[in-house]
């Protein structure tokens, strides 16, 4: 079984990451043996990055309970998706807080990539894919998704065969 982890991007109440998440989580559970669980970023209640040390240093210590999890659930995953929503053209930050808490557990991890907005998440996948040449996930599948295009600005779908085929898409690149 492939457990796969879907981060939201955003701690908004209601936002449009948790609606996009839980599209995602069900093209997921489309293919046989593979399980999506959602992990809301806010719930995550990870500090401001403050450690003393860079993540990529070979003394740095997860001092933080909250970031250990975060840690040991990344690790525990076959698989992470990262719904990105496009904040100011670029990722939201309390998303890039939790993907600059971890460093080794990024390298090689299988991640599938969910952009969306009003440019089709073409920005925040851009800025995305910068923060990826740092820590080295292994990308294997990208989505841009389109506010009045395929969803609608709540999150929700507005072409649900548009979005099914294309996360189906994405998630058979990212088990494969």
């Amino acid at each position: 079984m492939s457990n796969i982890l879907v981060l939201t991007g955003s701690a908004r109440p209601n936002s449009a990451s948790s609606k996009v998440a839980e599209q995602v989580s069900a093209a997921i559970a489309r293919h046989d043996g593979a399980q999506g669980t959602i992990v809301e970023v806010a719930n995550l209640q990870l500090p401001f990055f403050n450690a003393p040390t860079a993540p990529s240093a070979d003394d740095y210590e997860i001092t933080d309970p909250n970031v250990q999890a975060w840690s040991d659930m990344v690790q525990a995953a076959d698989a992470v998706v990262w719904v990105l929503p496009e904040y100011n053209h670029s990722m939201s930050g309390i998303q890039k807080n939790a993907i600059d808490w971890l460093y080794s557990e990024w390298k090689d991890k299988p991640l599938m990539m969910v952009g969306y907005g009003w440019y089709e998440g073409a920005h925040t996948l851009a800025a995305a894919k910068h923060v990826c040449d740092v820590v080295k996930p292994e990308i294997r599948a990208e989505v841009g998704l389109g506010f009045m295009k395929q969803l609608n600005v709540d999150g929700s779908a507005k072409e649900q065969a548009e979005v099914d085929q294309a996360l189906d898409a994405a998630v058979a690149k990212l088990l494969a």
